[in-house]
């Protein structure tokens, strides 16, 4: 009886090795966007080789749990935002995103672009990340909302 009892606390120690992700600092840091894409189209790839992080002209950093800054080409924006947790298996975390508030800061020239990707940042009810996707060095983070494109975000 002591034998197994003591075998259960040793396994039981093993599985708290575990580091485990919670919400406020799963999406922290700087992200740069990649593109944005469909859910009823295959791709080839999402980070392709002809990707330069630093020419990024798209870049959401999220400072804590709740606040982050946006640069969406000239504009400049900050916000608040929520997220729940829905999946966490360590290398994939997914959950709802809510963008509660953002104002932007300036009013430059905005292209239909720029407007596309601030729309979808607003209208953003989900999130997924992959930590060391496709062994390329980075984190992918994908916000989505109840249409068929999402943004893709990618984190060094």
């Amino acid at each position: 009886m002591y034998k197994i009892l003591g075998l259960l606390l040793i396994l039981g120690v093993f599985q708290c090795d575990k580091p485990e992700v919670n919400a406020e600092n799963v999406l922290v840091g700087e992200w740069r966007y990649v593109g944005t894409y469909s859910h009823t189209v295959d791709y080839e790839c999402y980070v392709c080789d002809n990707f330069d992080y630093n020419k990024s002209i798209y870049r959401i950093n999220f400072e804590d749990a709740n606040n982050y800054s946006a640069n969406i080409n000239l504009l400049t924006a900050k916000g608040v935002y929520n997220v729940g947790l829905d999946k966490n298996d360590g290398s994939i975390v997914s959950g709802t995103f809510e963008n509660i508030d953002m104002q932007i800061l300036n009013k430059p020239f905005e292209t239909s672009a720029d407007t596309r990707v601030k729309n979808m940042l607003l209208e953003s009810t989900s999130f997924y990340v992959v930590f060391n996707a496709r062994k390329k060095g980075y984190d992918e983070l994908t916000l989505s909302s109840n249409n068929d494109e999402y943004l893709l975000f990618v984190r060094k």
